[in-house]
């Protein structure tokens, strides 16, 4: 949809680009299957989102200036087919990712092959993707006879929506990456936009297209006898006519329908997590102990320590399998002290809901927790105090 509609921006007549836009998402589908499932193995994942979300605002700049030219130029002309592909396969990837990406969580994350769970995660996702599918032809069909310029004023509005939750997500990726520096002044702009406004964007796009929908219903107009000589014509304006009023109506139910799922989803997300109390610990000989029965079971653990500054520090020990553990600070460059909380199987930063990859537990980088020095030996984790004192820092108000 919002390909299509980009198109309107720049084209007299989009009908002829319409084959680059089919065969841009194609193509987009593709890349995100590679970069979803491929990337990891031979590449940094993060890194490649941060370059690809880059590679987006010059490309649309540079198909909306050409379309300026397309008029005039033949060679403008002839250039914007190459720019509606590009544009196109860069935009759908990163929507593709999310798509794609699916059946890898749910089923990775799943203990058995069939049970309750993964039924409704699977029924879901199929639900969400039909769902997804006939509000956008149905939304195509009930606007395509719109005013032309007020397509252009909506399209506008909604790629402007759509690029700025990019932008967001491109800042995430370049502090994550350390590109930009993570400053606290930064990091209470940023982190709110991303907890609190960036389901917001998806309201605004959803706000959008229902007033879009009802500006359709207001300007059609039913054909006036008079207005043709022909009674055949008129007989196939108002075929053309209902069949509009049909797809607006099927429109506004979907419209409804996805403000519906979209608050319940937004409520169920944001209830309120309380951390577990974490458990203390004492120190022998300037050591910790923790045995590894205690914690081997792939849940997170958290601990307490007071130093002898008299500074709570809390850490965490999740079990990653195959006898290693992750271990480190309750805590992460980024979002401070908040904490983590075990999720179904996975660990999640209590600020700004990011999962957290278990086998990354216990490596520098993004919301990871900050890690410090630890061994497994004799069956017991061994955490010397010294090594935790010198994080305390983190922990002072």
């Amino acid at each position: 949809m919002v390909v299509t509609l980009l198109l309107y921006l720049t084209l007299p007549n989009m009908k002829d680009k319409v084959r680059y836009v089919w065969s841009g998402t194609g193509l987009a589908m593709f890349f995100a299957t590679v970069l979803v499932y491929g990337v990891d193995f031979w590449g940094n994942r993060e890194l490649f989102e941060f370059v690809w979300l880059s590679s987006i605002f010059p490309a649309l700049a540079l198909l909306i200036l050409t379309g300026r030219f397309a008029s005039k130029s033949k060679s403008a002309r002839f250039a914007m087919g190459p720019l509606v592909l590009v544009t196109t396969v860069l935009l759908v990837t990163v929507e593709g990712i999310d798509l794609v990406g699916f059946p890898m969580k749910i089923f990775v994350q799943a203990r058995s092959f069939i049970n309750t769970d993964l039924i409704l995660k699977v029924i879901g996702a199929l639900f969400g993707i039909f769902l997804t599918a006939l509000f956008g032809w149905s939304y195509f069909k009930s606007t395509r006879k719109m005013n032309k310029q007020l397509v252009i004023i909506t399209a506008a509005t909604l790629l402007t929506i759509v690029l700025t939750r990019h932008l967001i997500s491109l800042l995430q990726l370049g502090m994550t990456l350390g590109y930009i520096p993570v400053t606290p002044v930064l990091v209470s702009v940023v982190a709110p936009v991303i907890n609190t406004y960036y389901p917001l964007f998806f309201y605004a796009l959803v706000l959008l297209v229902g007033v879009q929908v009802i500006l359709a219903r207001l300007g059609s107009k039913r054909p006036v006898q008079q207005e043709y000589e022909n009674p055949a014509l008129r007989r196939k304006s108002l075929a053309e006519y209902r069949n509009q009023l049909r797809w607006l109506a099927v429109s506004g139910v979907l419209i409804l329908t996805t403000g519906v799922l979209l608050g319940v989803g937004h409520v169920y997300s944001n209830k309120k997590v309380k951390l577990s109390p974490p458990a203390p610990v004492q120190a022998e000989n300037g050591v910790i102990t923790i045995p590894v029965t205690q914690v081997n079971d792939n849940k997170l653990h958290r601990f307490s320590y007071i130093t002898p500054n008299n500074v709570t520090m809390r850490f965490i020990v999740v079990g990653k399998g195959n006898g290693l553990f992750g271990i480190g600070l309750d805590a992460c460059d980024i979002c401070g002290v908040v904490g983590y909380y075990q999720r179904g199987d996975n660990v999640v930063c209590l600020n700004c809901d990011v999962v957290i990859n278990k086998q990354t537990i216990g490596f520098p980088g993004g919301c990871n927790p900050i890690p410090f020095p630890n061994k497994v030996e004799n069956g017991s984790i061994l955490i010397k105090t010294a090594d935790l004192t010198e994080k305390e820092k983190v922990f002072q108000e």
